[in-house]
């Protein structure tokens, strides 16, 4: 990748050129700012004009990535406020095409192509740094082809802007703006403070399609590895807060014998009330509802069933009424959202935390984030409290380094770069459906690697449905397809099992009562997946077919030496599919026994045939040479 290409430095007229869009009261640094004024260093660019500093760090990676970290610092012996700080690209002008996702509840990671007219803003406000939006871009050039990728990390409210300039009578560029989000943006820097603009991960992708999301993957698995592939089970959906401890503990059983290595209680174990969402802030276990109590018991039953024991927590909100609000009024913000920029804050609920996980012999938590606000009060676009949120989670996994952490905020309201650094997984979406469970992964792993993202079984089992020409009565698998069973579907095992496979595995549904014949097919499946998960934990993704009721995924390791090609079918028209996996063209591979060169799958693919309806195939290829 040509580096001048992104960063137009020679012009300096009309807001153009630059690498940077930044102000305060300081003063303004953008395009006017002369080439010349920046120095070149051996990993990027500095400027400095007595007040501040800019910094441009540039890390260049195999796969054709480059990671860019700006930062800003008060070189002026006096308090500065920034209101603008932005990292600019700059590329040649003409007609272009840009590419965000929206991001809402049920709806994550939803994606749109719009062609390029004045400006296009993808932004989060608040501090769920995926509602509304996600932090992607990806401008096409209709004249030469080229696509180019940007993936932001934020660590404030954030913002990604492209927009035509003007040069001359011209409007012969473009240019792209990504950093903090600029509505009531005011960050007091103190003398000699450095403050990090959010980091960018940007490369050329060849396929529109998928965005060559493999490059992203690959160099993000590589930067931060997860540390395992666990296989979950989760209460929330078996009967939301309608809890019976005696169905429980028949899910732990269950869950013990396929071969599950967490249990985890969801909400409502705490609270002075049966109605849990009331008592957001009294971390203290409820003795009169939900577990009535006896959450020690089962962690202990969970435990000596060989299993892990986990719990779910909000850790950054209280209820008004609650007495955390009462006594510590100072903690919060608008007497609902712990202040994480606050020390004091942190540490209490880093006590309460702590408290928790050594009282109930924790190995996992799960996050959860279930309200939000925009408006920052101290107009820093919660840089401050996002640097506290880094704090106290960093300072939980020093002191409990194996616990596993799960990152949820109404499902995908967090699920991004930045946090993954801080979360072994997310809960992808409250919406835990087959169907739209594989949209939502399928178009969330074009801006975020499969090993952090988890995908849920969420199924019952339905007796009495006819059968065309049998007189005999069936037994079908029914998957809720929404997030509250309003709305479920009926698919296959390959499909549930092969939807699965590639992250983090996890169940909430009544697994009890899962027929015995299915639960013998269930752990081996289990089991297989197990010696499997290494793969998928640095596997890439790409997405070779997306045509609404055809889905074709492969998952491959790095060096193309293995490859899984999955093919899912909603209702299909057509008998016949030809797939063409991305192989190493110079290798040959095994597939069902044949030995095949990568050169000929690649350009006569692979022929499917009795294609059928809600259902899944998979290919395995393996290289021998």
């Amino acid at each position: 990748m040509r580096l001048d290409k992104y960063f137009d430095l020679s012009r300096g007229i009309d807001n153009l050129s630059g690498l940077y869009s930044v102000a305060g009261s300081f003063g303004i640094i953008d395009g006017t700012l002369p080439a010349e004024a920046l120095q070149k260093t051996a990993d990027g660019y500095l400027y400095e004009n007595g007040k501040v500093r800019l910094s441009t760090k540039q890390t260049a990676f195999p796969e054709g990535v480059i990671l860019r970290e700006d930062s800003l610092t008060n070189i002026s012996g006096e308090e500065i406020v920034l209101n603008r700080a932005f990292s600019r690209f700059t590329l040649e002008g003409g007609k272009y095409e840009v590419y965000t996702q929206e991001n809402n509840w049920q709806h994550e990671s939803v994606g749109t192509w719009i062609p390029l007219g004045a400006e296009i803003t993808a932004a989060a406000a608040g501090l769920r740094t995926c509602q509304g939006a996600t932090p992607v871009m990806a401008l096409y050039n209709a004249q030469s082809g080229k696509t180019t990728v940007f993936h932001l990390f934020p660590n404030a409210a954030w913002k990604m802007s492209v927009s035509k300039r003007r040069v001359g009578d011209k409007n012969d560029g473009v240019s792209l703006d990504c950093g903090f989000n600029d509505s009531a943006f005011a960050l007091r820097v103190a003398p000699g403070e450095t403050v990090a603009f959010p980091a960018i991960l940007y490369f050329e992708a060849r396929e529109r399609r998928d965005l060559d999301a493999h490059k992203l993957h690959a160099v993000y698995n590589r930067l931060f590895p997860r540390k395992s592939l666990p296989i979950l089970y989760n209460t929330w959906l078996l009967e939301f807060d309608n809890i019976r401890i005696d169905n429980i503990f028949r899910q732990i059983d269950t869950a013990a014998e396929l071969g599950i290595e967490t249990f985890v209680i969801d909400a409502g174990w705490f609270g002075t009330k049966p109605e849990w969402d009331t008592c957001i802030g009294e971390w203290t276990e409820n003795t009169k509802g939900g577990f009535c109590g006896r959450v020690s018991e089962i962690s202990e039953y969970v435990r000596s069933k060989g299993m892990g024991f986990g719990m779910w927590l909000e850790p950054e909100r209280a209820l008004p009424h609650t007495e955390s609000v009462k006594e510590h009024p100072d903690y919060y913000i608008h007497n609902e959202f712990l202040d994480f920029a606050n020390d004091e804050a942190r540490e209490y609920i880093f006590d309460i935390t702590c408290g928790l996980i050594e009282k109930y012999h924790l190995s996992y938590m799960k996050f959860d984030f279930n309200s939000s606000f925009a408006y920052d009060p101290s107009f820093g676009g919660f840089y401050r409290y996002m640097e506290g949120q880094k704090k106290y989670v960093k300072a939980i996994k020093e002191r409990y380094p194996n616990l596993y952490l799960t990152n949820c905020a109404s499902g995908g309201f967090r699920m991004e770069l930045e946090q993954a650094k801080l979360f072994d997984s997310f809960w992808i979406s409250d919406n835990q459906g087959p169907y739209e469970g594989l949209d939502i992964f399928k178009n969330t792993a074009l801006r975020m690697p499969a090993s952090c993202i988890e995908k849920w079984n969420v199924q019952t089992f339905c007796g009495g449905f006819p059968e065309y020409k049998k007189t005999e009565l069936r037994t079908l698998p029914i998957s809720c397809n929404n997030a509250t069973w309003d709305y479920v579907l009926n698919v296959s095992d390959e499909y549930t099992f092969s939807f699965l496979s590639g992250g983090v595995i996890g169940f909430s549904c009544n697994i009890a009562d899962f027929p015995a014949a299915y639960k013998v097919k269930l752990k081996a499946f289990l089991d297989s997946y197990k010696k499997d998960r290494s793969f998928y934990a640095e596997a890439t993704v790409r997405v070779l077919t997306d045509v609404g009721n055809i889905t074709v995924l492969e998952y491959a390791s790095p060096d193309l030496s293995r490859v899984e090609l999955q093919v899912f079918t909603k209702l299909v028209y057509q008998d016949m599919l030809t797939v063409y996996p991305v192989l190493n063209e110079n290798a040959r591979y095994i597939l069902d026994g044949k030995e095949y060169s990568g050169k000929e799958l690649a350009e006569d693919g692979i022929v499917l045939t009795a294609l059928k309806d809600n259902n899944a195939v998979t290919l395995s290829f393996q290289k021998i040479t």
